[in-house]
């Protein structure tokens, strides 16, 4: 209502004005409002009401011909004729109707070339160049030739011109200094908190209002970080959270790449969870992990120790042993257990490696599983017995895995870390109260609206707007807290953080994957149930393992 009344005070001093805002935030749907406003707010009849004929939707192939006038092709006459365009058919209409009113919806204005499909409108339109009624006549303004026709134009003053442009798209050229003399802008922003409840709870109900109740206030806490970080033209509009019915028929369940682990790891032998991402391990059978060890000087935890205290055929390893001295451990896989692998400084290179070199007491050799490339582009996840023996479970390799196992390596219990550079590897040791909790849920009808609406619409949004400002650090929270640090702007964290525990409650996450210029973000399933605690570690590091180019 406030923004429809500016807009008729703007419109009413410039003739011309544009809605300018983040897509969403409803710039073509005010159009309605002014348009029932307008007798009450003018005392003047409207008959161009800015819909169906009076409204148009610029695109870069619009064309003065189209807007103007201009020859088209005749069908009937089989040849081409002058004709009248969008623009020009309205203003005959408005000059032969003087006592009342036009409001013309130039939608998406700056997608085209304006100055090219404006051309002599953009002389005759301004407010002190248009033509005025004077009882029997109009008369004054600017006047000048149509190119086609050769018939005198000029824009009468009761039409209204009203654009809408986007400016949260890079992709699109701004318009240039002498076009936007001849507009009054108004920059919408997104609605917000309880004004945003109470518009959803008009429009839809109070049962839709309730629906997305929390998703109204995890917006509200979004938009306020963008606002905070990248500015205003960042911020989403408010438009995907209206109309937000709930699901009909077929609900789907939520994604849980981590049953078989879950289960695993409810077997009452089971006392600990850690796990670490492999590219290609090293060694001719392809069966030398390389481990990420602690680095005090840039705060990184590392993996070495979480299999210590280890046991091997009876004979308990506490901690580990000097360098140049092989700790070993039993491994389970895939129901047979090989005996006394290794866990050693590596000599040959700065860091520590686990040798799958064990043997089953029948003589199967564990280096043999690793030969068929069964172990490589795995994520290789550790389940420790009461005993001090290991089980190992492989996950496929993807951010859908990644990123679930890093959502229940979280504090108290867990934590998860990732190098970086080119091989960049996640790794980190589980909760095991967080995994029990989460799992495939269904959920309700409600919730699966909401869900869709973040996991199909609002994300890839945000990540399109992060990515056309090179922001895309910004959203992947491993990379985040630098971001913020050099921006300036770390007061912001909190924000995120829960930001990254709401995504977490339906069952999503942002994960950043690719490296260099094919880096981008995308939107990934996590099993639901750790919600709360959902808290990426803050300083990751920005070196390798060790050194190590990290190559396996």
């Amino acid at each position: 209502m406030e923004l429809a009344l500016e807009t008729i005070r703007v419109l009413r001093r410039f003739k011309n004005a544009v809605l300018e805002g983040a897509p969403g935030t409803g710039k073509s749907h005010v159009v309605g409002q002014v348009a029932d406003m307008w007798m009450e707010e003018t005392g003047r009849p409207l008959i161009g009401n800015g819909r169906g004929a009076y409204a148009i939707t610029l695109h870069p192939n619009t064309t003065y011909e189209e807007f103007v006038e201009g020859l088209r092709y005749d069908d009937d006459d089989d040849k081409f004729r002058r004709k009248d365009g969008f623009l020009r058919r309205v203003i005959i209409e408005a000059e032969s109707n003087p006592n009342s009113d036009y409001v013309v919806l130039i939608d998406e204005l700056n997608r085209a070339n304006v100055p090219k499909v404006f051309g002599d409108l953009l002389l005759t339109m301004e407010a002190s160049k248009r033509t005025v009624w004077d009882g029997s006549a109009w008369v004054g303004g600017m006047e000048v030739t149509l190119p086609y026709s050769e018939q005198p134009f000029s824009v009468p003053s009761n039409v209204y011109l009203l654009g809408t442009m986007n400016t949260s798209d890079r992709s699109i050229a701004p318009l240039d200094s002498a076009l936007r003399r001849r507009f009054g802008f108004i920059h919408v922003e997104p609605m917000l908190g309880d004004s945003l409840r109470l518009a959803v709870e008009a429009a839809d109900g109070r049962d839709a209002a309730m629906r997305i109740g929390r998703s109204v206030d995890e917006f509200t806490n979004l938009n306020e970080a963008l606002r905070r970080c990248l500015g205003p033209n960042a911020m989403l509009g408010h438009s995907y959270l209206f109309g937000v019915a709930a699901t009909i028929g077929m609900v789907a369940p939520m994604s849980d790449p981590l049953a078989g682990l879950r289960a695993a790891a409810a077997k009452p032998n089971i006392v600990g969870v850690f796990w670490l991402e492999a590219r290609v391990l090293d060694g001719g059978s392809h069966n030398q992990l390389g481990l990420p060890d602690v680095d005090a000087a840039i705060s990184r935890q590392g993996i070495v120790d979480s299999f210590f205290p280890m046991s091997s055929d009876g004979v308990r390893t506490q901690s580990r042993s000097p360098k140049g001295i092989h700790d070993k451990v039993d491994i389970e896989y895939d129901g047979k257990t090989y005996l006394e692998n290794v866990v050693r400084f590596n000599s040959g290179g700065p860091n520590y490696k686990l040798y799958l070199s064990g043997k089953t007491a029948a003589g199967q050799k564990f280096s043999s599983v690793g030969a068929t490339g069964a172990l490589d582009h795995k994520v290789h996840v550790f389940l420790r017995r009461r005993d001090d023996t290991l089980e190992l479970r492989l996950l496929d390799r993807n951010d859908v895995a990644i990123a679930a196992l890093r959502s229940v390596s979280t504090a108290p219990d867990g934590w998860h870390e990732q190098t970086s550079g080119r091989g960049t590897r996640s790794y980190g040791v589980v909760d095991l109260k967080a995994l029990a909790s989460s799992g495939g849920i269904t959920p309700s009808a409600d919730e699966d609206a909401e869900r869709m609406i973040w996991r199909y619409a609002i994300l890839p949004q945000l990540i399109d707007t992060a990515t056309q400002v090179g922001a895309t650090e910004l959203l992947a929270s491993v990379t985040r807290d630098s971001w913020l640090n050099a921006a300036g702007v770390s007061d912001t964290a909190d924000r995120w953080v829960k930001f990254d525990r709401f995504l977490a409650a339906l069952s999503i996450a942002v994960e950043e994957e690719g490296y260099g210029l094919t880096r981008g973000l995308s939107v990934v399933d996590i099993p639901v149930g750790a919600a709360g605690e959902f808290v990426e570690d803050a300083d990751r590091s920005e070196d390798d393992d060790n050194g190590s180019d990290d190559t396996e």
